[in-house]
């Protein structure tokens, strides 16, 4: 009985950790959309600027996203586990 409800929580930890990978992908998004990319038009930055601004953006969510899929497949496999 306990199994089921660590399964059961495993799994509801998964969809969370799902749900945060896809919050900071949109994030990067609507940064990058409203704040970085309108900033080049003023300042006018050369290809390594712009380069240096977009990794510095894109870097960190595309590591978030990547831990947060790597936990959520982890605690699948937990759920799973526990429901066997």
């Amino acid at each position: 009985m306990l199994a089921y409800a660590g399964g059961v929580i495993a799994l509801a930890a998964a969809i969370l950790f799902c749900a945060l990978g896809v919050i900071t992908v949109l994030g990067g998004v609507r940064a990058t959309r409203r704040q970085l990319v309108p900033g080049f038009v003023p300042d006018h930055p050369g290809i390594i600027e712009r380069a240096g601004a977009l990794l510095g953006v894109w870097g960190p969510v595309v590591l978030i996203a990547v831990l947060c899929l790597g936990a959520t497949a982890r605690l699948i496999q937990v759920a799973l586990q526990a429901f066997r």
